[in-house]
């Protein structure tokens, strides 16, 4: 099994990200607009690249995780990191920058079980990728807290472990 470092990742992880962008379209339906979101570049029917930073077979080495972790795993700690620098900014009164474009790629991550890749976990990333998206136009409490309760809704499925870490990241 060959491994990548963690630096390795980061920079496809941003190459993907700047050359990846979101359409959105408005239409105006009885006097209040609604967005559509164009994530034909990303959802559940994009086929995965094997051989990519974070596939099986090319898990991501760090400090943190010897044996490696999905691009999925990695794409989530970076969310982690989002998240807890856009609610220091929210609390400051400060401007932030929107998650979505990076984070919306999660749809189309190799999970660290390639066989949970499914419409139930699909599902539940568009929800949470509705919550980022109504942090990204209305940074507060509230909307941070419903990216934290979609968290924990998938992470109630797949992946539990890190259910203590993510209620500790709710803003009270």
């Amino acid at each position: 099994m060959r491994h990548l470092p963690l630096f390795a990742f980061l920079a496809f992880l941003t190459a993907v990200a700047c050359r990846t962008t979101t359409t959105t379209t408005t239409t105006s339906t009885g006097g209040t607009s609604t967005a559509a979101i164009d994530d034909s570049d990303c959802n559940l029917s994009t086929p995965l690249q094997p051989g990519v930073p974070g596939s099986p077979g090319n898990l991501v080495k760090s400090p943190r995780n010897p044996n490696g972790d999905s691009e999925l795993a990695l794409m989530m700690r970076l969310f982690v990191d989002d998240l807890q620098k856009a609610r220091a900014l929210a609390e400051a009164g400060e401007p932030i920058e929107k998650m979505y474009p990076r984070h919306k790629r999660m749809r189309c991550a190799w999970p660290t079980k390639p066989e949970e890749r499914n419409a139930g976990f699909d599902g539940r990333a568009q929800g949470y990728l509705a919550a980022v998206r109504a942090f990204d136009d209305a940074p507060g409490k509230t909307t941070y807290n419903a990216i934290v309760a979609n968290c924990i809704a998938c992470h109630n499925v797949s992946c539990g472990g890190v259910l203590e870490f993510i209620g500790s990241m709710q803003w009270k």
